[in-house]
């Protein structure tokens, strides 16, 4: 029979049993300073309770050997070769080292058609020449080249069918242009080349073009593609119109004639259709019943062209001319236009489908909220780059656990056991990255359906499940039982939050990643056999909430506002002021009041007005003026108080205000009740006394104490 090293388990809510009954029977006594003699005790309603016990921070042993990778096999290069297109295998291949291999994957591979692939076996070889013990080289051929090889063929796919457009566009503007003799050589040449080409074919009644095109040739890419774009078929047009008013000065009705024949040509190019010589001299609702036939405007490609047809045969003679002359460019536009529009939608579609299983898969909300953000605001430019390369960065996240006394931990491994930790609360900083936290979500390596977690600082080694059960971080191996223990299949959370998710085992159904006293296991919540089966908190310990990249170590302060509600939440309300570190005190404001943490109390609460009168009176620039408890709520329903290192206290009463007593004073004051003494609450700080040098007073509802020297603390009553 399986046993864990843990021989026993708290019962959930025992802290919060246990606060509730030292508030009850009145068990909290004040803290007392120098040679006080022991103060009774205040009874209140609600506790001034100390910080309930800290969970300790689990002792993590990192075995980063365990996250070391085997070298890559030869069956893995071959895969390889096979996957990047670069020929058979050779035994050059086969028996290079995993560097030297990354480097003729960067020097042999088509940067044509595996542009990413290429950058990324650059990056890999440069880790390398830093490292040559780093594991990139073999987890790249592993598993990382067919990552990127799949990237690349989708976007070998993506610009060859923006290629398969500017072809076509070429061709039409060459229809239009009257170049003939083009073939697909031609069309499918560089900008600055197909330029030449245009200049070679222009005819002697196009001096126009034929300058234009010698002028573009010597330009830059954006001279190039301005020319093919808008140059082309405005320096036609410009020649046409030269070669009327040529036509024109000699014979005006042949002029008009072949002004009639060059709009029906263009209205044929412009479709473009290949216009038949005997339309040219056709009447103009004649020609367009022929576009009519073409099986061009049955094309739902040109509805638009085809709908301004009909309207314009229905019309007038004047309407169809329009129609000719002008309507199907216009139409052609409009055509282009909800082309256009059905294309950045349908790559909009792409983003939204992604946001869609991002939200299913509960595991990426970066990559959810990063894709819906795109899909709503986003250009087209950045819809398309989004697709690209944006959706592959925002594949990290950390996962925190949701058990109560466990809020603020998170999954961590630097090799070998995987644990949840909320980290070690650093002495001279604020926090600090927890590290070896952050996980790259990643397709299951043994079900794409699934999920694998990749350490983000330990390339290749993932989050997989031992022979007895334990979560650890190590290596891939490639193996299939590797494979099989790294992937997890996400499910709903079992803590009542949608958002959250649960882990279940692909190797063990039934098994869900569970933190259990900060180690993490496959357990399933029903088994007797092990301790970390057990079915106590096991909706909570198998839930996770997926946070950003790089968490920071949890402070003591945010650990207990996140673990007790009735402390945090329901307290002091959201944080409104980072927190900071003064003296060695740390300190944070909330909505409410605030919270303190010392290394002799512990993290203690002051709730407002008590905290401005604390922070007013000197505060932490005071040495040792220290909060010693939570603030605390008196038995009469209205007051409240705060305790202090010293000794010292602030007292509240809503018809009074905080007031600060300290010192003697304090003492005999809390030898006679507090608050439920005859004197009642203090009415003002502590002060001197008017006129006696060395006298200090205290005033209360029914009287005052004063001190000296000489004589000590005695109280007058009024």
């Amino acid at each position: 029979m399986r046993r864990s090293l843990i021989v026993g388990r708290r019962p959930a809510g025992s802290i919060a049993v246990l606060t509730a009954a030292t508030v009850l029977c009145g068990l909290f006594t004040p803290a007392t300073g120098y040679a006080a003699p022991p103060a009774p005790s205040s009874p209140t309603v609600e506790a001034p309770a100390p910080s309930a016990p800290e969970a300790p921070v689990p002792r993590e042993s990192p075995d980063a050997a365990a996250a070391e990778l085997p070298s890559a096999t030869e069956t893995e290069k071959v895969r390889a070769v096979f996957e990047i297109e670069v020929g058979e295998a050779t035994k050059e291949w086969r028996e290079a080292t995993d560097m030297n291999f990354v480097f003729k994957v960067y020097d042999k591979i088509n940067a044509t058609n595996f542009p990413v692939t290429k950058a990324e076996a650059y990056r890999v070889y440069k880790v390398m020449l830093d490292n040559n013990a780093a594991p990139d080289a073999t987890a790249f051929i592993r598993t990382g080249v067919f990552d990127f090889a799949a990237r690349d063929r989708v976007e070998r796919q993506r610009r060859q069918e923006a290629w398969d457009r500017t072809v076509q566009l070429r061709r039409e503007i060459l229809i239009d242009a009257d170049i003939v003799g083009f073939d697909d050589v031609m069309l499918n040449d560089n900008d600055q080349m197909f330029i030449y080409k245009v200049y070679q074919k222009a005819k002697p009644e196009q001096p126009k073009l034929k300058q234009g095109a010698f002028d573009a040739f010597g330009g830059d890419a954006a001279v190039w593609k301005d020319f093919i774009e808008n140059k082309i078929r405005a320096l036609n047009h410009q020649d046409q119109l030269d070669y009327l008013d040529r036509l024109n000065q000699e014979n005006q009705e042949a002029a008009r004639r072949e002004a009639a024949r060059m709009a029906k040509k263009d209205a044929c190019d412009k479709v473009p259709v290949i216009a038949v010589a005997a339309w040219l001299d056709l009447a103009d609702d004649d020609f367009i019943r022929e576009l009519l036939k073409t099986p061009e405007l049955a094309d739902p490609a040109h509805r638009e062209i085809k709908d301004a047809a009909i309207a314009a045969l229905a019309g007038v003679a004047a309407d169809w001319d329009r129609y000719i002359r002008s309507g199907v460019a216009e139409a052609r536009a409009r055509d282009d236009a909800r082309i256009l529009r059905e294309r950045e939608e349908a790559d909009r579609q792409k983003v939204r489908d992604i946001k869609a299983k991002a939200d299913a898969s509960r595991l990426r909300p970066r990559l959810a909220a990063a894709a819906g953000d795109v899909a709503a605001n986003g250009t087209w430019d950045q819809v398309k780059d989004f697709l690209a390369k944006g959706q592959y960065t925002v594949l990290e996240q950390a996962f925190a656990g949701v058990t109560a006394g466990r809020r603020g931990w998170h999954v961590r491994s630097a090799g070998g056991d995987a644990w949840a930790t909320p980290g070690t609360q650093p002495s001279n900083v604020v926090t600090a990255p927890l590290g070896d936290a952050t996980w790259k979500i990643v397709p299951g390596l043994a079900d794409p359906n699934c999920f694998s977690l990749e350490s983000a600082t330990r390339v290749g080694s993932y989050l997989r499940i031992a022979p007895n059960l334990r979560v650890q971080l190590a290596g891939n191996d490639g193996t299939d039982v590797y494979k099989l223990n790294a992937t997890w299949c996400a499910k709903a959370g079992r803590d009542g939050n949608p958002t959250n998710v649960t882990l279940e085992a692909k190797a063990h159904p039934g098994r869900f990643l569970r933190q259990y006293w900060g180690e993490l296991w496959a357990a399933n919540g029903q088994s007797k056999e092990n301790n970390f089966d057990t079915d106590g908190n096991f909706a909570a310990d198998i839930s996770w909430i997926p946070v950003g990249p790089n968490p920071a170590i949890t402070t003591k302060i945010d650990e207990r506002w996140l673990n007790e509600d009735w402390w945090g939440w329901n307290g002091l309300g959201p944080q409104t002021q980072p927190e900071n570190i003064l003296n060695g005190i740390r300190h944070k404001r909330f909505q409410k009041g605030g919270a303190f943490w010392s290394a002799q109390h512990g993290v203690v609460r002051v709730m407002d007005p008590l905290l401005n009168k604390y922070l007013e009176s000197g505060g932490r620039n005071i040495p040792g003026y220290i909060p010693s408890g939570d603030t605390g709520y008196l038995p009469d329903g209205k007051g409240m108080r705060n305790l202090f290192a010293g000794p010292r206290g602030i007292w509240y009463h809503p018809s009074i205000g905080p007031k600060l007593i300290y010192g003697a004073i304090f003492d005999r004051w809390a030898a006679l009740q507090y608050e439920r003494s005859r004197l009642g609450y203090p009415t003002s700080d502590e002060m001197d006394f008017p006129g006696v040098p060395g006298k200090r007073v205290s005033y209360f509802q029914n009287g005052r104490i004063e001190h000296t020297a000489a004589e000590g603390a005695k109280e007058y009553y009024n």
